[in-house]
């Protein structure tokens, strides 16, 4: 039930971290595999390859249209969705400006919406797919460390995900999403950056388990979520925290 031969799995903000180690994953059991981020070049086109890089600008609606239906015309449909794009930031509440606030919805929100949006067409007409989108913990409670525009980004992909699961039931496409803690990766370094280098030691104190979470720790329910392990489950959102926010 964790065998993904011959699935195509589009995963965006996989050039790094999470959504990188997620890609390696499905790509060890068999799938397919996009990795979609700004900082690949370009240039490339999607040709069908076993695992390939392609640029999008998930802010650009059109972008977006032509990655994914380049990837469904060549490969036949599109099985997995995974949207990690997202940007971080520390500020206080009064300071953050119009133009912050912007970008932050348009990369972490808008930019879900539209890869969604282009994806669920594809899974409609094929009658199955999986949907998974990374919230984060600042969605259910806010933010301190992480900006109010974050938090507030990260509450709208939980809530834009129990939308697209209702949406997509009737179709055998399943949507859910996933909410990590304090996971050790580059991101922090946006916390130690603006709070100091001992920052996250509230963070880790108010952990049950007294420590960061890996990132394969995320990678690991992604691929859960998106299988056939998880056929049962829709619009949930799924903590990964250490038990720092039990329901």
């Amino acid at each position: 039930m964790l065998n993904f031969e011959g699935k195509t799995v589009v995963l965006t903000g996989a050039a790094g971290g999470i959504c990188a180690l997620a890609a390696g994953m499905f790509s060890d059991l068999g799938a397919r595999v996009v990795k979609l981020d700004y900082r690949f070049s370009k240039d490339k086109k999607y040709t069908g390859g076993t695992i390939e890089e392609l640029f999008i600008d998930v802010t650009d609606r059109e972008n977006v249209f032509d990655v994914l239906g380049q990837v469904a015309t060549i490969t036949g449909g599109i099985d997995v969705v995974v949207n990690g794009a997202g940007i971080l930031r520390s500020k206080p509440f009064v300071d953050i400006t119009e133009e912050e606030w912007d970008a932050m919805i348009n990369v972490n929100l808008r930019g879900a919406f539209f890869v969604c949006q282009a994806a669920l067409p594809v899974m409609m007409e094929q009658k199955r797919g999986a949907f998974v989108n990374i919230a984060s913990i600042s969605g259910q409670v806010g933010g301190v460390m992480a900006a109010a525009d974050y938090s507030a980004s990260k509450a709208g992909i939980i809530c834009l995900t129990k939308s697209l699961a209702k949406t997509g039931a009737q179709w055998g496409i399943r949507a859910n999403s996933i909410a990590p803690g304090a996971i050790d990766t580059p991101m922090l370094d946006v916390y130690r950056k603006y709070w100091g280098s001992n920052a996250l030691d509230k963070e880790i104190s108010n952990c049950p388990m007294k420590r960061l979470g890996r990132p394969e720790e995320v990678a690991s329910v992604i691929v859960f979520l998106a299988s056939e392990m998880a056929s049962f489950i829709t619009g949930t959102c799924i903590d990964v925290n250490g038990g720092t926010r039990l329901n």
